[in-house]
């Protein structure tokens, strides 16, 4: 049988909503008026199963039921419907810190989390030093916690729970505390204990780790489960709704416009734009590493000499996006010409997606060439212009794939002639 069984769980809770009582007659008339609640489904009608030595990823947004259901599946919380069904030892990684004391030192709290979470008796204080290492708080294991930072205990905790002999672990968030030092300290403990086929359940913003790390994956919106499968699918999934929810947002915010943002003095203005394969057809799902062309054609108004045109990309993400590379022509060296008011131009950009698997959007604009100091004068910018996505690049993380490439030879011995000479 599978170490996790969850069958059909939910979960509301009641938010109680007490109106202003400044008057002392309001509080008195308060203790005789029910108060008004509101209901929120946090968890609705979840089922899955986790099999045994198997990595479970569970993403979504903020909000989503995520960390509910590990305390659910923790024993933490009581669902109000449904069964949950743990069949071996479970050591939570929750809310990290949770259960110290802040009158006992680090070492002390070490030792009593770790007697709950079931550290051997002839290896406790040997676990208890190995935690201390590995949080890099050795120098502070006998100062109390009232003294530490918040992210001070929370490595503690990691630690902790990570020296326990459990047959399942549940991780929330884990990866978002610490430096990056030790989350890749953090990281190669997940390697090592995916090596020794224990059972995890991980949540986390962490895309890239929930994509390197996850047999399988659960995405979570407004307490349902969305859909679940093959991590790559499901994280494209996920983005793919993100970015569409932060256009409509966009949208939303300026009545009557469109999903893209622009803005400029409509000397100049683009008319048309897209992004293509070599061969000219459209690309709107690019290999990594492959060569694209950016087609725009822009209308003058106005007579413009030496116009700046430039694009951007964007990393489009569940949190947001961010800019991740721009250049114009003027920063190349290129001479646009001089145009004339009602002429038309046609710019081609090729550049290379030396991108990570996600999603993109491009930017473009058009700008009056100026040497002063006052910051360029825009005609025409239109954010989100063009949107695409790289897929099977076989990076792990960060921003870019630079297309890296290994051989292995064997050594062969020199000839004695070709050794080199030793030092005088």
């Amino acid at each position: 049988m599978d170490p996790i069984e969850v069958r059909g769980v939910a979960k509301t809770f009641r938010i109680p909503h007490a109106p202003p009582r400044r008057r002392l007659v309001d509080q008195l008339a308060g203790l005789f008026r029910p108060m008004s609640v509101e209901l929120f489904a946090a968890l609705t009608e979840i089922s899955f199963q986790v099999p045994s030595g198997s990595f479970l990823g569970i993403i979504g947004a903020n909000g989503s039921g995520k960390s509910t259901l590990l305390k659910i599946i923790a024993g933490l919380l009581t669902p109000d419907a449904g069964e949950v069904h743990v069949r071996g030892t479970l050591a939570p990684l929750l809310e990290l810190g949770l259960g110290f004391h802040t009158g006992l030192t680090a070492r002390e709290n070490v030792a009593l989390y770790g007697a709950i979470l079931g550290f051997p008796a002839h290896t406790a204080a040997e676990r208890v030093e190995a935690v201390l290492d590995f949080a890099e708080l050795r120098p502070f294991a006998d100062t109390k916690l009232k003294g530490f930072s918040t992210g001070m205990v929370s490595r503690l905790g990691i630690a902790t729970a990570l020296q326990a002999d459990a047959d399942i672990l549940l991780l929330d968030e884990v990866l978002a505390v610490g430096d990056v030092r030790f989350q890749q300290k953090c990281l190669r403990t997940f390697e090592a204990l995916k090596q020794q086929r224990k059972t995890i359940v991980l949540v986390s913003h962490d895309l890239g780790a929930v994509q390197r790390f996850c047999d399988h994956v659960l995405w979570l919106a407004g307490g349902r489960l969305v859909t679940a499968g093959e991590p790559r699918a499901v994280v494209q999934a996920y983005l793919d709704a993100a970015r569409r929810d932060a256009l409509n947002e966009a949208a939303a915010r300026r009545p009557g416009a469109q999903a893209t943002r622009r803005f400029g003095d409509e000397c100049a203005r683009f008319v048309g734009g897209m992004l293509e394969r070599d061969d000219g057809t459209p690309a709107t799902s690019v290999r990594a590493g492959s060569r694209v062309v950016l087609r725009l054609t822009a209308e003058f108004r106005t007579a413009c000499a030496e116009p700046v045109f430039g694009f951007g990309v964007k990393q489009v993400g569940a949190l947001g996006s961010h800019v991740i590379y721009t250049i114009n022509n003027h920063q190349l060296g290129v001479s646009s010409g001089s145009f004339s008011p009602g002429e038309q131009v046609e710019i081609r950009i090729p550049f290379t997606a030396a991108l990570m698997n996600g999603h993109y959007s491009v930017f473009a604009m058009i700008a009056a060439h100026s040497n002063g100091h006052d910051g360029p004068i825009f005609h025409d910018w239109i954010n989100d212009l063009v949107a695409f996505s790289v897929e099977d690049s076989p990076c792990w993380e960060g921003l870019a794939d630079l297309a890296a490439e290994f051989r292995c030879d064997p050594v062969r011995p020199r000839p004695a002639q070709e050794r080199a000479i030793p030092a005088a």
